[in-house]
């Protein structure tokens, strides 16, 4: 049967139950998958903060949005270390896709009036490092969320779902 939207985000922000089917090396994999995660964000976070404080905070309306992506980028790592659910891995993808939007809009037709060139400082490793951090938050986010032998309320392990 088909879950309600509320159902769905009441699962993906509680706490996953243990799989002790899955075994150790699953459990690492994830966890190392989500330290990567936690320091690709800081990574995108401090490369912000870096230009910021080298003359992009003279840019009108971009300055501040890049002082604001690079809190929200530690912020999301601090996040998706300290609560470790799939919908903090959907907020940190949803933050990172946004990125890569707006680097994009910038480069082609410009944003609120100012057009970043692709040869400028951090262009490039900038978008290598958002979409790797993208894909590798979706892979986390999937991983998170499948959790075998989890249980619907009111069901025994013997009655079919």
């Amino acid at each position: 049967m088909t879950q309600t939207t509320a159902l769905r985000l009441r699962r993906l922000a509680s706490p996953r139950r243990q799989d002790t089917a899955g075994g150790t090396g699953r459990r690492a994999a994830v966890l190392l998958l989500r330290l990567a995660c936690a320091a690709l964000l800081a990574w995108i976070g401090y490369i912000h903060l870096h230009l910021w404080l080298e003359g992009y905070r003279q840019i009108p309306t971009d300055g501040p949005l890049f002082l604001a992506d690079a809190v929200a980028g530690f912020a999301l790592a601090a996040a998706l270390l300290a609560w470790p659910r799939p919908l903090a891995g959907l907020a940190a993808a949803g933050y990172i896709a946004s990125d890569i939007g707006a680097l994009l809009i910038s480069l082609t037709v410009g944003l609120f009036g100012f057009k970043e060139s692709i040869s400028a400082a951090y262009v490039v490793q900038t978008l290598t490092i958002e979409t790797i951090t993208l894909l590798a938050l979706l892979i986390w986010t999937v991983l998170a969320a499948a959790t075998p032998g989890r249980q619907r309320r009111g069901t025994s392990p013997s009655q079919p779902r």
